[in-house]
């Protein structure tokens, strides 16, 4: 499914998210993307390995490739260098559409809307839309699990209620579903195209209302959080348990960064209590089937297993250290 008879491409980054990748996919497939596009480093709990049988699988859908910053590890940044290195594919080329966005977000689509096609119905016509990111808490979890990541976390981090009551602002950051044709720069967040605001084209958010000309003409990346979710907004599971937020510490975020023992402000700023959302909240009748189409594979079965396994055991060797101990105990992993 596209959107109309135009091709729509994802791209991404990940270090490290095999538990994810099935259910993160096949929500996003259902969803109206047609083409993946990704680039990994240093994976050690087979995300390359399940992203190598996806392409297996499903090689009109699916491309992994190395992030080139691995052959020049002094230069760059990993998002930047792959998004660079993705104009040089015949696919990203052909792509009418291209969405930016992480292994950690999922776009909701929201009021009964099941694709992307129905959301352009909604909110009109664009050629570009930043989607609202709402990012999620731990909702108390201290353990990573196997159930899906939008069924276990339903608590945002910001209180969107009381800012609108307040008539306060309440800004987060978007990611940005855009024409090929547009021009300017690929950033993880959005292009950044100088004079945008005169070509002609139109660039909203998921309300679908417009997006002022000195936003889009900059490089802002921050957006008002109310007012601008009516029909679709971004669900970002950023820390999920305290389990995987150590997890993800020792990763870096989807980088090759030192980290641990440093991120207890993160998780304190990250962990505040909002309020609860349900919208997006686990994954569609389509969706689950292509779910557990990926499932019956035995080989992309069992490397989404094993995944888990690995996962465990190195969370063992992050609590070993003194580091991984004391941010556990610092973000009440133990309690």
């Amino acid at each position: 499914m596209a959107i109309g008879n135009e091709k729509t491409l994802m791209l991404t980054v990940m270090r490290n998210e095999g538990p994810y990748i099935l259910e993160w996919l096949a929500h996003h497939f259902t969803l109206g993307i047609d083409d993946l596009l990704i680039f990994t480093n240093f994976c050690t709990d087979n995300t390359d390995r399940i992203l190598d049988r996806l392409e297996v699988l499903m090689p009109h859908r699916v491309k992994h490739q190395p992030n080139p910053k691995v052959m020049f590890p002094k230069q760059g940044l990993w998002h930047i260098m792959a998004l660079r290195f993705a104009g040089h594919f015949g696919r990203y080329r052909a792509a009418d559409w291209l969405y930016i966005t992480d292994a950690d977000e999922f776009l909701n689509l929201k009021r009964g809307i099941t694709n992307l096609d129905e959301f352009f119905d909604a909110a009109g016509p664009a050629d570009a839309v930043s989607f609202t990111s709402v990012a999620f808490n731990s909702n108390g979890h201290k353990a990573a699990s196997t159930d899906l990541v939008t069924k276990r976390f339903t608590q945002t981090t910001t209180d969107f209620k009381a800012a609108a009551k307040a008539n306060e602002p309440a800004y987060t950051a978007v990611k940005t579903l855009f024409r090929n044709t547009i021009a300017g720069h690929r950033r993880p967040h959005r292009p950044v195209t100088k004079g945008f605001a005169e070509t002609g084209a139109t660039w909203i958010n998921g309300a679908g209302k417009p997006m002022p000309a000195n936003w889009i003409d900059s490089g802002n990346k921050a957006i008002e959080g109310n007012g601008t979710r009516t029909y679709a907004q971004l669900n970002h599971y950023a820390i999920k348990s305290a389990a995987e937020f150590l997890l993800k510490v020792d990763r870096g975020d989807a980088v090759n960064a030192d980290r641990l023992g440093a991120s207890e402000q993160y998780w304190a700023h990250a962990n505040r209590i909002g309020n609860t959302d349900k919208t997006g909240m686990g994954l569609s009748a389509a969706a689950q089937d292509m779910f557990e189409f990926f499932l019956s594979d035995p080989e992309l079965r069992e490397l989404h297993e094993q995944s888990f396994a690995l996962r465990e055991a190195q969370l063992q060797d992050i609590l070993k250290t003194e580091g991984g101990e004391k941010l556990a105990r610092a973000i009440g992993y133990f309690d």
